[in-house]
């Protein structure tokens, strides 16, 4: 059995609360099911924050939020009394579906076998299984509830190529509190520090790919081709990638300028640095 990292995924808060999780950018009221989904299906620490951004505040095509997430879950179940998957779903496309019937949502891979696992607690014998162990009938009852909660999804597929920086960033992330950094929204603080573990880095690599290993499964499953795109390409060429992304969509919007800054400084880079000097040494034997 393969024993995944989950803390990377655990906690989503942030020295302030995230704007775009509060009332003030909830839609009108909608009725009933949304004529479609958008399904921003990642990994934490991969830019799925400043992509969201990017098709809320173009918009027409949803929030994307963690609003299944064991992070955000609890604040928009309280605020919406919604105490269950079901009628947390319900109100997630009561408030967060816009005029034109498109629902936004973030799904990591925990998040899909969590919602699958409530409504089906037989499916937990597949828990911390790796994707090339995973029998195709999972998939399936997978998929099942991901068309009864997403109605007409569209899928996008967001990873970042550089797992080492993806880790440390995490790390960091978990110790300090620090998700994000989008001025006059958040709290500027010192620069994050945390104790330099090797084997909790490597553990949160192996769980990044276990995830997106689970989620290409999920999508050959379905029969779907998911936008693909990574961490990389957004920041490398922030406008003509998510341009891309927003006319496969079928929107014609221009990229807004992203107000989220860079998090990765000094600290993480020497992080890093020290994880690639330290695997390079050669083991000492007595």
């Amino acid at each position: 059995m393969y024993r995944v990292m989950t803390e990377s995924a655990g906690r989503a808060s942030s020295v302030a609360p995230y704007d775009l999780a509060s009332a003030a950018h909830d839609y009108p009221i909608w009725e009933g099911l949304p004529r479609r989904t958008v399904l921003l299906c990642t990994h934490p620490r991969s830019g799925s924050t400043l992509l969201g951004e990017a098709l809320y505040f173009a918009g027409g095509l949803g929030c994307p939020l963690e609003y299944f997430h064991a992070g955000f879950r609890p604040s928009f179940a309280r605020r919406w009394d919604a105490p269950n998957y079901d009628s947390l779903s319900t109100a997630v496309r009561r408030h967060r579906t816009t005029s034109d019937g498109t629902m936004g949502v973030k799904l990591f891979w925990r998040d899909i076998e969590e919602i699958a696992r409530d409504a089906d607690p037989e499916l937990e014998r597949f828990a911390n299984i790796p994707p090339s162990d995973v029998p195709a009938d999972y998939y399936a009852a997978l998929a099942g509830h991901v068309a009864r909660l997403f109605p007409n999804p569209s899928f996008i597929h967001l990873w970042r190529e550089d797992k080492l920086r993806q880790a440390v960033s995490a790390v960091l992330a978990v110790e300090t509190g620090r998700w994000r950094s989008i001025p006059g929204t958040t709290q500027e603080t010192a620069p994050a520090t945390a104790p330099f573990d090797i084997e909790r880095i490597e553990r949160i690599m192996g769980y990044s790919d276990f995830c997106h290993g689970h989620f290409r499964n999920l999508f050959a499953a379905m029969g779907v081709t998911p936008h693909r795109l990574t961490y990389e390409a957004l920041t490398a060429d922030y406008a003509a990638t998510v341009r891309a992304l927003l006319r496969n969509l079928g929107s014609t919007a221009d990229p807004q300028t992203p107000r989220m800054r860079r998090q990765a400084d000094s600290a993480s880079e020497a992080m890093v640095l020290r994880y690639l000097r330290e695997r390079a040494m050669p083991v000492r034997r007595a």
